[in-house]
């Protein structure tokens, strides 16, 4: 255990000796926490962080490792700031509790590799998915009511009979691919998908006709992301279904890489994305070509399948309902992403595995889950400032084209009851926006900045 060392010896030349490095010292935490001993304090997102109290993390240049320095109770934070500014130390800072990043209580979520992968835990502490985001999954319907997706499941619609689908006894390949893009999360059932979006069949045969009036109906439905888990990829029709998806309803349409080996000589299509498959080793598993945007785990994934039960397959079929599912909780977290943002986005964070930029191999790269969470999050807008003067209380906030704002307010933050200004004026440089509350006399308010998308007509 190091030396106490008094307020009165921070400035002292000999503090380097009253310090001792890390993997020789006891800092104490262990029966700190155990006797419920800790210090607390306000992290910048508002939440409370316990430390560790007495003792305090110093690092002294030219020392090869960082040391610990024992120091008075309830002086911690004073002594971090008065020993930072010593020229021979580098850093100093508490001994904080960090933690845990969310872990699901999917008890099979030991067996599905992907979600290490692709940091699954790092972006569900941004987002676990939201049921405002729904998926669509073209095919024979997937099994409605499995236990591990009925949750997340609603009624879909038949391009066949041209009827609703309220329920399905499904088929496993559908099946499959439904467990991959939002088998239930923290459920303390089978496996986790990647996001608790919604998740909705459209029936079809197979037929190009048939797929494409499956998205056009998607789109005029409030579907996002429109999971085509067949081949078709090459299809001008399909890709003109891709745009008015994107144009109509913002969303995005997913299609599978197609399974085989070598060089498939699809054309690029824009309004279409291709995911081609990879295995544990980010290998590519399944076909290379002008065609494929971005690769994703689908080889030997474990899933849900029909029959309430799980099993383990392999194909792009499964690659592409991933791919899908990090789409809507992308959207989750920021819903007035546009369809071109929440590539650029998968393109700024996916792990190049291929040749740097594209590739035919793995496209853009194979996509990061966690990295593309926290990008999505960094596009909502911030609060910067908040002023009083005679016109009432203007907030300002970070400024994004395509969306609609609005100002809320609370009297107090414990049990808020949000209310939004309804006279709040608004400006914009197109780089900050300020929305004021003219009607602030005075009292004491929390403030808020609510973001949505410009309404898109439909036909």
């Amino acid at each position: 255990v190091p030396d106490l060392v008094l307020q009165s010896d921070w400035n002292s030349p000999a503090l380097k000796q009253r310090s001792l490095p890390l993997p020789e010292a006891d800092t104490l935490c262990n029966q700190n926490l155990k006797a419920q001993r800790c210090g607390r304090l306000k992290a910048a997102d508002g939440s409370i962080r316990l430390f560790a109290p007495d003792v305090v993390l110093i690092h002294f240049r030219g020392e090869p490792q960082v040391a610990a320095l024992r120091v008075e109770p309830m002086h911690e934070l004073e002594a971090i700031t008065a020993l930072s500014q010593r020229s021979d130390v580098r850093f100093a800072e508490l001994n904080t509790l960090q933690q845990r990043q969310f872990e699901s209580n999917d008890p099979a979520i030991g067996q599905q590799w992907q979600h290490r992968i692709l940091g699954s835990a790092q972006a569900w502490e941004k987002s676990l998915g939201d049921h405002s985001i729904r998926i669509a999954i073209v095919d024979t319907p997937f099994q409605m009511d499995h236990p591990d997706l009925m949750a997340n499941t609603v009624s879909g619609w038949s391009v066949v009979s041209n009827a609703p689908i309220f329920s399905s006894a499904g088929i496993d390949h559908s099946t499959l691919g439904a467990g991959m893009a939002a088998a239930t999360i923290n459920n303390a059932i089978g496996v986790a998908g990647v996001g608790n979006c919604q998740i909705l069949p459209i029936h079809i045969n197979g037929f190009t006709s048939e797929m494409y009036d499956a998205i056009i109906w998607a789109a005029d439905h409030d579907v996002r992301v429109v999971n085509l888990s067949w081949s078709g990829a090459d299809s001008s029709t399909l890709n003109e279904a891709g745009r008015y998806l994107r144009e109509h309803a913002r969303g995005l349409l997913a299609m599978a890489g197609v399974n085989g080996v070598g060089t498939l000589n699809y054309p690029e299509q824009p309004d279409i994305y291709c995911i081609s498959m990879t295995d544990e080793a980010d290998n590519l598993r399944s076909h290379s070509g002008p065609h494929i945007d971005f690769a994703a785990p689908g080889f030997q994934i474990f899933t849900t399948t029909t029959d309430s039960s799980y099993a383990m397959a392999s194909g792009t079929s499964f690659s592409t309902p991933l791919f899908s599912g990090v789409v809507g909780v992308l959207l989750s977290i920021n819903p007035t992403l546009s369809t071109e943002e929440v590539v650029e986005i998968l393109k700024a964070t996916a792990d190049d595995k291929g040749p740097t930029g594209w590739d035919p191999f793995y496209g853009w790269g194979r996509i990061h889950f966690g990295k593309a969470a926290v990008a999505a999050q960094a596009t909502l807008p911030r609060i910067l400032n908040v002023s009083r003067d005679v016109n009432g209380v203007t907030v300002s906030a970070t400024y994004r084209s395509g969306v609609e704002y609005s100002l809320w307010k609370s009297p107090q933050l414990e049990m808020a009851i949000w209310s939004q200004v309804a006279n709040a004026s608004y400006q914009t440089d197109q780089t900050l926006v300020r929305l004021t509350d003219p009607s602030n006399a005075g009292e004491s308010a929390f403030y808020q900045i609510q973001v949505s998308s410009v309404t898109v007509t439909r036909r």
